[in-house]
């Protein structure tokens, strides 16, 4: 396919060519063999705990966990490791027979204000667990989440698992405070929460510990701009007991990560390759002991501002502006369609002047387009030159 003169859609994110040319010119044998594939998961445990405030949970027995794929390898993992499966097997005249438990129902409640965030209902729900009870504090996409109403629920409810989405990319959301408002509240009834952070993670600050999150979710080919091959997972020392508790064993389960360093044998064929070039990325854009890392938060903060300044001149009216600008995320903006043109239309003319920008999903599917600044695509002169080919096009009509 034809490169473009400048993608920025909202991940994957353009790879360096750094990392092109590691994936390229190495040769990486089995990880279970080498020594150096263990060394390279453990450095980039090590650096993302710091980064994205995760040092003090290792020392309450938490633990990073990196797993081959993408992001949603490790959100449907991490459903299937902490709900409990409601069936034993039974053997009866020498045939196994599934036997389902008693006891009470699981209760997971979703909080959301957008695609990603509102869509974990549909998530749990698709595991068609029968010991499931689901509950969902949605609130309109272009209002904040109803942070009173979810704390309301879980100090009444109870629930086991609470799930929400620091960054929800359809809309450009960033909930912040409501994170960490609805993780205290976790906190203080002994609820699991599971938040995913896979669009924030390196782009903003996150605070893991200090936010109360018990299973944060990241992904590779967002703002680290790698190849979308690794779903990387914090996991609490809470988390671990109900993992441990649950006992689920396939593919995307957490429990097989928890062990493995004392043998020194991967789950699964681990892809060195991605743990590589995490290491390398991790060390070249944030800094050997995250030095750099405020400064990659301010260039993420001014390339968005730049950004939302450029699109307001053009005419074009932001989702989050107003009294609601603070909820736009420095990873994304999203931009409402204009009126005399359509998505697809508008998308056809950015696609021939070398410009990809990203539709949205669900309700805002034809309302919205994103701009990804995120990774690499933080870039000012890559931005500046996209927004001049869109302010060209809005100009002809």
């Amino acid at each position: 396919m034809d490169q473009p003169k400048a993608s920025l859609v909202p991940g994957p994110t353009v790879v360096p060519k750094y990392l092109l040319d590691r994936y390229t010119n190495t040769f990486y044998g089995s990880g279970d063999l080498h020594k150096e594939c263990l060394d390279a998961y453990n450095s980039c445990c090590t650096h993302l705990e710091s980064l994205i405030g995760f040092q003090p949970a290792k020392a309450q027995g938490g633990s990073i966990i990196i797993m081959s794929g993408e992001g949603m390898v490790g959100l449907w993992g991490g459903l299937k490791s902490v709900i409990p499966w409601p069936f034993e097997y039974a053997t009866v005249d020498g045939v196994s027979k599934l036997v389902e438990n008693e006891g009470r129902k699981y209760r997971v409640l979703t909080v959301g204000n957008g695609v990603y965030g509102c869509g974990m209902r549909e998530m749990v729900e698709g595991l068609r667990y029968p010991n499931l009870e689901v509950r969902a504090v949605d609130s309109p996409w272009d209002k904040p989440v109803d942070v009173a109403r979810a704390v309301e629920v879980i100090r009444d409810w109870q629930p086991d698992l609470v799930t929400m989405v620091h960054c929800d990319t359809p809309t450009g959301t960033l909930n912040s405070e409501a994170v960490r408002l609805v993780g205290q509240a976790c906190a203080d009834t002994d609820t699991l929460f599971y938040v995913d952070i896979v669009s924030s993670a390196g782009a903003v600050p996150v605070d893991i510990s200090g936010w109360n999150i018990d299973i944060g979710l990241l992904g590779s080919q967002k703002a680290f701009s790698l190849e979308p091959s690794l779903g990387i997972v914090t996991v609490s020392a809470k988390a671990w007991r109900q993992i441990e508790k649950v006992n689920y064993g396939g593919y995307d389960a957490f429990l097989p990560f928890k062990s493995f360093q004392k043998s020194g044998v991967f789950p699964y064929t681990p892809l060195w390759s991605a743990l590589d070039a995490m290491q390398l990325q991790l060390k070249t854009v944030y800094g050997t002991h995250n030095e750099l890392a405020t400064g990659v938060y301010k260039r993420h903060e001014e390339v968005a501002q730049y950004c939302r300044e450029r699109v307001k001149k053009m005419g074009l009216k932001l989702w989050w502006d107003g009294q609601h600008a603070e909820f736009n995320s420095p990873s994304v903006t999203a931009i409402r369609v204009p009126e005399d043109t359509t998505w697809e239309e508008l998308d056809q003319k950015l696609r021939k002047e070398g410009v990809i920008f990203g539709g949205s999903y669900g309700e805002t599917a034809n309302a919205l387009f994103r701009i990804g600044h995120m990774g690499t695509q933080a870039d000012m002169k890559t931005v500046a030159y996209a927004l001049d080919v869109l302010e060209k096009i809005i100009s002809q009509k």
